[in-house]
């Protein structure tokens, strides 16, 4: 938005250029292009006038001022203009092939002469055209994958190549027939040369034969140029004879036993005794070998739920699985990927330390706080709050940021405390993460801290009692028994 803006600006500036002057005048300009590629050649036009009313103008000659990135040609001589005549001047250019990104301004003089009216004198007459040419690496964008032939929900590997310049900030989506599975796009960031992606594509819809997956391309040019372009993917879609459906109903912590409960839609045909087994190793029936979900009417479902164990990671996992089943009194097998949502087992562990120790009120404390990921994978943008209903913070935020811990990993953070009496208090450590799968954990941890009192000042009052009988003393020696003598 901010370079539309100042491109706008400069546009504006350059038609405004010199329009109140009297003789020839810059009434528009226009560039053949919007924008130009190193090495591209272009046509600048400008339209110059000599308003009615004003003596002609001759001798009008046009002097160029470019930038080394901007090299132009044309005649430096131009013809005479009557009072209200027009002419239009064009300016052939080529940009450089090591022209970086950028705006650059054509300056272009028109100088003439005109006669004074009644004293036959001749006055020179000048007018400036500023012309901004913008040159930006355009991206070139295309796709490969190592998996030519998909069918259902199938993991690719896609590999965004950029031939051309930076896109930033890049975006990838999809739609038509073969969708991104659980996501409606990916996002890339800054390309400059390829990144290969991994991605799970739903190819249920689709029918089966050659197809063009159309994807869109969302990102800023170098100079900061919105941009969306189109690239297709050729593939071949081979779906499965088999066409169920799987919803998990129940949730899974990752290394953990647990109840997986699923939802099995049948889209195809009438199907007898559909059993379940588990061809991955990370996710183990406990009790039985296959699940056993029974008779499926076209159409119809069925709930079904086993104990089992994951070794999987966190987020969406596409385990390979046998289904078997029996289609008018033929026995059928056919494997296929249900696509299995995993928790992550995240947590952290929190010790606390403060200097110095014990507490006391009224007495500035730094209170460390340790943090440790107890968890089996790392976590993200570790973020770290203190609270207590006793304590004053000192700090300029009551957080503090730690980052990333992988795991068994920590790390310390310190705030400033004033504690404000005595007592025994609950401090609540609040701890906010990202964990493996991608969601965001809120944990409090709450623990008590005992604040003791501040010293009751009788040890003072002891050491000036102390003093006044020590002075006492001298002073009787001094009057009474010095005198004496």
């Amino acid at each position: 938005m901010k370079n539309a803006m100042k491109i706008g600006i400069i546009m504006l500036l350059a038609v405004l250029t010199g329009v109140s002057f009297a003789g020839v005048s810059v009434s528009n300009f226009t560039i053949s292009k919007a924008s130009y590629q190193p090495g591209d050649v272009g046509i600048a036009t400008i339209t110059i006038a000599n308003p009615v009313g004003t003596p002609r103008v001759t001798g009008l000659a046009m002097t160029i001022r470019n930038p080394k990135e901007v090299t132009v040609s044309g005649s430096s001589t131009l013809s005479d203009i009557e009072s209200g005549g027009v002419a239009v001047v064009s300016i052939p250019f080529k940009i450089s092939t090591d022209a970086k990104p950028g705006i650059y301004l054509l300056n272009v003089d028109f100088t003439g002469f005109s006669q004074q009216s009644g004293s036959g004198t001749q006055i020179s007459t000048t007018n400036t055209a500023s012309l901004p040419i913008i040159v930006v690496h355009s991206p070139i964008i295309s796709l490969a994958t190592d998996k030519p032939v998909i069918g259902g929900i199938d993991s690719v590997v896609l590999t965004v190549i950029n031939n051309g310049g930076a896109a930033r900030d890049l975006r990838v989506s999809t739609s038509g027939s073969v969708g991104l599975y659980g996501s409606d796009e990916v996002y890339i960031g800054n390309l400059t040369s390829s990144v290969n992606l991994s991605v799970t594509l739903d190819a249920r819809n689709a029918s089966d034969g050659p197809l063009d997956v159309p994807f869109t391309f969302t990102y800023n040019d170098e100079l900061g140029n919105p941009h969306r372009d189109t690239a297709t993917l050729r593939v071949t879609v081979k779906n499965e004879v088999l066409d169920l459906r799987f919803n998990q109903l129940s949730p899974l912590i990752t290394g953990k036993d647990g109840n997986l409960t699923l939802q099995v839609l049948d889209n195809g045909g009438d199907l007898s005794d559909v059993r379940i087994s588990f061809v991955n190793s990370s996710l183990r029936l406990r009790d039985f070998s296959e699940i056993k979900i029974g008779d499926l009417a076209a159409g119809q479902s069925a709930t079904v739920s086993a104990l089992v164990h994951n070794d999987l990671a966190p987020g969406l996992n596409l385990v390979d699985s046998r289904i078997t089943w029996t289609e008018k009194d033929v026995r059928k097998e056919q494997e296929m990927s249900i696509p299995i949502s995993i928790d992550s087992d995240a947590d952290v562990g929190v010790y606390l330390e403060a200097k110095p120790s014990p507490l006391e009120a009224g007495q500035e404390t730094t209170v460390s706080v340790l943090v440790s990921n107890v968890g089996s994978y790392g976590i993200d943008n570790v973020d770290v709050g203190l609270g207590s209903p006793d304590f004053q913070s000192l700090d300029v935020t009551p957080r503090q940021y730690i980052g990333s811990l992988a795991k068994d990993d920590f790390s310390t953070v310190q705030f400033k405390v004033l504690p404000q009496s005595a007592g025994t208090y609950p401090i609540s450590v609040n701890v906010i993460y990202r964990d493996a799968s991608g969601d965001w954990v809120n944990r409090t941890i709450t623990q008590t801290a005992t604040v003791s009192a501040v010293p009751s000042g009788d040890g003072g009052t002891m050491y000036a009692v102390l003093g006044v009988v020590v002075i006492a003393a001298a002073a009787l020696w001094f009057f009474r028994f010095r005198k004496k003598g």
